[in-house]
């Protein structure tokens, strides 16, 4: 296992790592520094009313001037149109721990989704169950090792509607029924558990400046934010050396499509974050 600089307790590390290993996700320490954390929270917000410091708009969004009240905020490849927020997404310890948990030569980033879930408790706020791969499998060759870390950019209690994991469900391969943009409930519904599956679903909880880091089948969702303040978060989509592009993958690109994975050999939009 590689040995990361910015990680201060090995039995931490060997805790975490187990924890992933077993139950398809873990919880890392606050690993962004406080500083770091309050310049971006402006810079977020000024990308989602259409502000781009860059010059570059990101992908797409369900987000804007206009924005649904209630509803979540979603923007794909925010941190193309601002320098604080690629800063945030690339940050090496990141890098660091994600490698020292999988144990991975190579990090980098392939996707980013900027999230901001608002307050309220509105149901528009809330993510349905599904594993990651169900929306992945036609860019990656199987058993690329591609997951997710997902940073906490203010704190998320349970108030907050923290994402919720299904330990275990890494294991039950891909299954029918996913579904990001449902209701929980409905989602819920639409999953077949295989023979003798246990659904139970845990807390992903956690300070600021920390991140979760999920296997791609996974199953994830959460609900509405009953706080006063909104949640803010980064989904930051990673592969290592071990994960394969599908080659000649059918994006239609004039009809709106996007080959995230044509951008891997540009830093710009997908930074190696650890390994070289």
């Amino acid at each position: 296992m590689p040995a990361p600089v910015a990680l201060v307790d090995a039995a931490v590390v060997r805790e975490k790592s187990a924890q992933y290993q077993r139950d398809g996700f873990c919880i890392a320490p606050p690993v962004v520094p406080p500083e770091l954390l309050a310049r971006v929270i402006p810079r977020m917000d000024a990308v989602r009313h259409g502000e781009y410091e860059t010059g570059k708009k990101p992908l797409n969004s369900w987000a804007g001037p206009n924005d649904t009240p209630g509803k979540l905020s979603k923007i794909d490849q925010a941190h193309v149109a601002d320098r604080t927020i690629f800063e945030t997404i690339a940050h090496p310890a990141i890098g660091e721990w994600v490698a020292a948990l999988t144990g991975a030569k190579r990090v980098q980033v392939w996707a980013v989704q900027m999230l901001h879930k608002p307050p309220g408790g509105d149901a528009r706020g809330a993510v349905g169950w599904h594993q990651d791969l169900y929306y992945w499998n036609t860019w990656w060759q199987p058993n690329s090792d591609v997951f997710t870390a997902w940073l906490a950019i203010s704190d998320v209690r349970e108030e907050s509607g923290p994402m919720h994991f299904v330990p275990g469900s890494h294991r039950w391969g891909l299954l029918e029924g996913s579904d990001f943009f449902g209701s929980v409930d409905e989602s819920k519904r639409k999953i077949a558990l295989p023979p003798k599956a246990e659904w139970k679903d845990v807390s992903g909880a956690m300070p600021a400046g920390a991140f979760s880091l999920h296997h791609r089948l996974t199953f994830h969702g959460s609900q509405p934010n009953l706080s006063d303040s909104p949640r803010r978060s980064f989904a930051i989509h990673l592969c290592t050396e071990k994960a394969v592009p599908i080659p000649n993958r059918n994006i239609d690109t004039q009809g709106g499509g996007y080959d995230y994975l044509g951008h891997l050999d540009n830093p710009a939009i997908c930074p190696v974050i650890y390994g070289g």
